[in-house]
């Protein structure tokens, strides 16, 4: 078509009839039912927008008209009048100048209204409590439909719209639970939910999103640009921006988790939050201070993005650079200022933990709880096991399994460098005769000791010694650590040339 006709200047998502669809496959593949499945409510096209985001008006909701008010059961503060190019940006729930202090009676309205939505979740005594000398119990927070504790937040925000507002919509910029918890909220209340995702979004997150009905906007290479582009099209579309960690009704709502604990478990000396944004710990910390101010309540941060730390000791929140980290749930580069407003005289202390403890931890939920568990659901129990927590030993703590969205692939890559942190999963380079019985020889050494050989690769071409030598790489599995070095003995006493590839140890 020329480039001036009416289709060319104003594109459509392509939508393929379910009978094409269906006619164009093979015949023993056309009974299958699925394949004429209506898609989502999301606007364009999943690859288009990935490559090639339509910043068009194809992205608008339905909805039409002016901003509504929000009933607020907390003080509003008044705004300040920001720039006309800063307008469009600016989020009026969480301003910097005026941050917003969440009181009890917030947490305990939330409770109130969500818990016909919302699951109890069990809080039950770790098996890991002999090993750790703590009596641990978990609350399992995985249990909850979309599988993390954003859905309490999610609800109650939603719940708290003014009924113009639920009809005009929301919108939020998210890459993993907090999208999930509000399409599949909004979805049950019937609210029109949209996210902005960015590109680096988990496919399968993205697709989880659309099945709850969301318009879901694949734009922007991380979720700061997310953020821009959702508030501009808050203020365009007359949308209520909903910040995932920061908004008030976000923070009642995750306030509630601290109510349940409290119930679910008598005499609680310590509570241990994993913290990002610290939305979640300021919430819990509110609620479990009020009822019994006595309980500490102690937040752990990778120590790949330790901004609450960081704000703790500059007085407010700060810039922090993220870097990759597996519990990337927690990369939030600077805490909310209502969260660190409400958290920062609750929260007793704040400790940071390595990588290698976040990937033990998720070892050790899988083989002693059967939970999988992400990365930032795990960092709380990872302070404890890396002996963070000392002044704990015989106490009784609650710690929160915030969520177990974690991709399978990632799954397997934490569960093996897990398995090395610990001492467990060897690998290592030994140079043995090339004659008869040479590669013999060193697998009944590794027999005789109880070890397992998992891979094992030997190579002639490019070694430096003697013609008659091989190079054989090896990874094996040992029962511990103590283990490990009784197989690193063996093998010193027995051969010259021997390389070992050590991850860093946590011993």
């Amino acid at each position: 078509a020329p480039s001036s006709s009416p289709a060319a200047a104003s594109p459509s998502p392509r939508v393929v009839p379910s009978s094409a669809v269906k006619a164009s496959l093979p015949k023993h593949l056309q009974h299958h039912q699925h394949i004429s499945r209506q898609r989502s409510a999301s606007t364009g096209d999943y690859i288009a927008n990935y490559i090639t985001p339509d910043s068009g008006n194809s992205n608008r909701m339905p909805a039409e008209g002016g901003t509504g008010g929000t009933p607020d059961p907390i003080p509003p503060s008044t705004p300040p009048t920001p720039s006309v190019k800063d307008e469009a940006l600016f989020d009026p729930w969480c301003d910097p100048k005026n941050p917003r202090v969440l009181n009890f009676q917030d947490v305990s309205a939330a409770a109130f209204k969500i818990k016909s939505g919302i699951m109890n979740t069990p809080c039950t005594r770790s098996h890991l409590s002999n090993l750790t000398d703590m009596e641990i119990f978990f609350k399992k927070e995985f249990n909850q439909y979309t599988g993390s504790f954003k859905e309490r937040g999610a609800r109650y925000t939603l719940l708290m719209l003014s009924e113009e507002q639920q009809k005009k919509g929301v919108i939020a910029a998210s890459a993993g639970n907090h999208a999930l918890a509000l399409c599949y909220h909004g979805q049950d209340l019937g609210i029109p939910v949209t996210v902005v995702m960015p590109l680096v979004a988990p496919i399968m997150k993205v697709q989880a999103c659309r099945q709850y009905g969301a318009n879901i906007i694949v734009k922007g290479n991380d979720i700061g640009e997310c953020r821009e582009f959702a508030l501009r099209m808050a203020k365009e579309q007359s949308l209520l921006y909903i910040n995932g960690y920061d908004h008030p009704h976000i923070l009642a709502g995750q306030g509630t988790m601290g109510l349940e604990i409290v119930e679910q478990v008598p005499n609680i000396d310590a509570v241990v939050i994993p913290v990002g944004g610290g939305g979640l710990i300021a919430g819990v910390a509110l609620a479990v201070k009020a009822l019994y101010p006595h309980v500490k309540v102690i937040g752990v941060e990778s120590e790949r993005c330790a901004s609450f730390s960081a704000a703790m000791k500059a007085g407010r929140p700060v810039y922090v650079k993220a870097e990759s980290t597996l519990a990337d749930g927690l990369a939030v580069p600077m805490v909310g200022v209502n969260a660190f407003a409400t958290a920062r005289n609750l929260v007793d202390k704040v400790v940071t933990v390595k990588e290698e403890w976040i990937a033990i931890s998720i070892l050790r939920l899988v083989e002693t709880e059967k939970a999988v568990v992400e990365g930032a659901g795990a960092t709380a129990l990872a302070a404890i096991l890396a002996g963070e927590l000392q002044e704990l030993k015989g106490k009784r703590v609650v710690i929160p399994l915030c969520g177990g969205n974690i991709d399978t692939t990632v799954l397997g890559r934490c569960l093996e460098r897990g398995l090395a942190a610990d001492g467990r999963l060897v690998k290592f380079t030994v140079t043995v005769s090339d004659r008869p019985g040479g590669i013999a020889e060193l697998t009944r050494l590794l027999a005789n000791l109880g070890v397992s050989i998992k891979d094992m690769v030997h190579e002639r071409a490019w070694i430096r010694s003697d013609i008659f030598s091989v190079e054989v790489k090896v990874m094996a599995e040992t029962r511990d650590f103590d283990h490990w070095l009784e197989l690193k003995s063996a093998l010193e006493a027995r051969y010259q040339q021997l390389r070992f590839a050590t991850p860093n140890s946590i011993h």
